[in-house]
């Protein structure tokens, strides 16, 4: 069983799901014993190959986010030590005068 399709998540594959859906009104009764398997095969492995396009193009931008985020996170360490050197440095000052 597929979830419901949207056209903006699945555009290649509605087509098939408008086939399928086709099939199932025609046949009213041979849809049970399997007169429509073969276009709902079909769509499952559409639906699956947009699946993958979906996750890998996701798997590249959450890569990116996490690089920026690192880039931030060093920029924040950074600043912070130089913060704590220079905070030690007035410490010192203080301690000469």
């Amino acid at each position: 069983m597929h979830p419901q399709l949207a056209d903006h998540l699945n555009p290649g594959c509605i087509d098939l799901a408008e086939k399928l859906m086709n099939c199932h009104a025609e046949n009213r009764w041979a849809k049970f014993l399997g007169k429509c398997n073969a276009l709902s095969e079909a769509l499952n492995k559409c639906l699956g190959a947009e699946f993958e396009v979906r996750r890998k193009q996701q798997l590249i931008e959450a890569r990116a986010r996490r690089a920026r985020f690192e880039e931030k996170i060093k920029d924040v360490r950074k600043d912070a030590a130089e913060q704590k050197e220079f905070e030690e440095i007035l410490r010192q000052q203080k301690k000469e005068t």
